[in-house]
């Protein structure tokens, strides 16, 4: 039964460990493209919601000053 381990034990260690390291590298990389993209999604987000609280004021400037004027 030992002599059985001791075969298997050296098929093991004779496995590439390169297909594993693909396989490994691949999903590092697709997780950080979703992280990425998660990330970019955030940002464009917030740069439309700054945008719109730009308008948004920038309106209400603008409708503060006319009535300043016309209330004259």
């Amino acid at each position: 039964m030992q002599k059985n381990r001791e075969i298997k034990l050296h098929e093991l260690t004779m496995i590439s460990l390169k297909p594993k390291l693909q396989q490994l590298r691949t999903w590092w990389f697709s997780r950080l493209e979703e992280h990425y993209l998660i990330c970019a999604e955030i940002e464009r987000r917030h740069a439309r919601q700054s945008e719109e609280n730009e308008a948004y004021y920038q309106k209400r400037a603008a409708t503060i000053r006319s009535e300043l004027y016309w209330d004259k």
